[in-house]
């Protein structure tokens, strides 16, 4: 028995890791069904509550070993931890994340609900709203949300720009959830393919207008080693890869990636800035540069119009913990003096902050993961044109991290009806359009211009509009609408 036992555990882990063949670089979508019928049914018929919560969190921690294992690169590789701390750290920050399809499970079987719409209709949204949460919760980590699987181009990527990931991700539990409560009647598989359908007809909507002529855009890839991007030895070598692909360039718009300047703004030479300038000419140059606050302990990882002073800077608003900020320092404070990391505890910027202005182009800056928040790159609309994306990836090399992310940017560009820029060090550099289609980009580890158009939208999807406000509150109605009627059916069965 106690066998049996462990190997259905064993075999929720894996069918919960192999949902990382869904995400990029695969985009295999359908295959993140099949992964979640293994935690619906395993929560569905869990002989109780705490039995559920078990079997949601295997199913979780396989989950998220599998779609984030690599921060042990980071960790190890270019951190300098010892193996098995990286691997301990991996595995501890997954087994938290786990806790949260742990907790929709449990709750999934804790809460009255009428029985038929338990698993078709409980459960799902249950695990979304767990997966909220999570992308919330001590400042959030959303990553490999079930319903960026569906980006770009899997029919029911057409509800993101109504909805956002949150709820394509539900559409495709509720669908999955139907189909697995009860797979024999017809009208289950008719309304599953009812709902696909719409959303393929969903992804030929233009929710947004072009304006003008395209842009030429050149997005420089500067594929500098992490391990050499902060060392001083390399900095003058590294400031002249950024002049050479200035020069190199042929675009209206040069963007160069996340810290393409490894020094605070002011610590640059001004001959070296002048320089840039003359080599962008009457073009824009926008580049990644550590900016220096009022005080000694203010700084921040910021973006600017190189080009044009009178413009503002940005200044990134959403951090990554334990990368920029500490949480927690007197718990965690250990691994940053570990790993003493570069430019570690930089300040916040404000939540909205004015886009770029560029001639007819109103370019909305955000900084490395920050596009895996949906709701936060909504906050530039209407006034933004376009999106820009500046990101270094080197720390996870190796690992698939940088194509997943690539698959986030995508799904901000079909929530928002924008067109999204990439320049990053070392991958995944691309143009990806109003719909969310990669329409040019570049090989990894390569270092190179990529030159291409892009094009100025106007207008709001209904995402753009309302962010996670319908989806929270279809939520919030489906869940106290399924309680109280469980309730009034545990009264009614208790009068007998």
């Amino acid at each position: 028995m106690f066998i049996r036992r462990l190997a259905g555990l064993a075999s929720l882990a894996a069918l919960g890791a192999a949902s990382v063949f869904s995400f990029a670089p695969l985009y295999l979508g359908p295959l993140m069904p099949v992964s979640l019928v293994a935690w619906l049914w395993a929560t569905a018929t869990a002989p109780n509550a705490r039995a559920a919560a078990l079997a949601g969190y295997v199913w979780g921690l396989g989950y998220f070993v599998a779609n984030i294992h690599w921060i042990y690169i980071s960790l190890h590789t270019f951190g300098g931890m010892p193996g098995w701390m990286a691997a301990g750290c991996t595995l501890l920050l997954s087994a938290y994340m786990a806790l949260f399809p742990a907790l929709a499970a449990w709750l999934g079987r804790k809460l009255p609900s009428p029985g038929s719409l338990r698993l078709p209709l409980l459960l799902p949204t249950l695990f979304c709203a767990s997966e909220w949460l999570r992308g919330t919760l001590f400042t959030g980590f959303p990553w490999a949300e079930i319903g960026t699987s569906q980006i770009p181009s899997w029919p029911l990527a057409g509800y993101a720009p109504i909805l956002g990931t949150y709820g394509v991700g539900w559409l495709l539990l509720v669908g999955t959830g139907l189909l697995v409560a009860q797979w024999r009647r017809p009208t289950r598989w008719i309304a599953v393919a009812t709902l696909w359908l719409a959303g393929w007809g969903l992804l030929n909507v233009s929710w947004t207008t072009p304006v003008g002529q395209p842009v030429k855009v050149s997005l420089a890839q500067s594929n500098i080693a992490q391990d050499m991007k902060w060392e001083t030895a390399h900095y003058v070598n590294n400031l002249r890869v950024n002049l050479q692909q200035v020069q190199q360039a042929r675009g209206d718009i040069i963007v160069l990636p996340e810290t393409a300047i490894p020094s605070f703004l002011a610590d640059v030479p001004p001959w070296y800035l002048d320089t840039l300038r003359d080599a962008a000419g009457k073009r824009a140059l926008v580049l990644g540069v550590p900016l220096q606050g009022k005080g000694a302990s203010e700084y921040y990882n910021g973006a600017m119009v190189l080009t044009d002073p009178s413009q503002p800077v940005y200044k990134k608003q959403h951090l990554v913990p334990f990368g920029e900020f500490v949480p927690a320092p007197w718990l965690f404070g250990w691994m940053y003096r570990f790993l003493d990391m570069p430019l570690s505890g930089f300040s916040r910027g404000a939540v909205k902050q004015a886009p770029f202005v560029i001639g007819p182009t109103r370019l909305a800056a955000n900084i490395c993961y920050e596009d895996v928040f949906g709701s936060e790159i909504a906050q530039a609309l209407p006034e933004a044109t376009m999106l820009v994306n500046f990101s270094n990836l080197a720390w996870f090399d190796g690992s698939w991290a940088a194509e997943q992310q690539l698959q986030m940017s995508q799904a901000r560009a079909l929530e928002t009806g924008r067109y999204m820029l990439r320049s990053t060090n070392t991958g995944a550099t691309a143009i990806i359009d109003e719909r969310g289609r990669v329409l040019a980009r570049l090989p990894q580890r390569e270092r190179t211009v990529l030159e291409g158009k892009a094009v100025n939208q106007t207008g709001l999807t209904p995402y753009g509009r309302w962010q996670n406000s319908p989806v929270l509150l279809i939520w919030l109605l489906s869940l106290l609408t399924l309680v109280v009627g469980g309730l009034r059916r545990k009264t009614n069965t208790n009068a007998f």
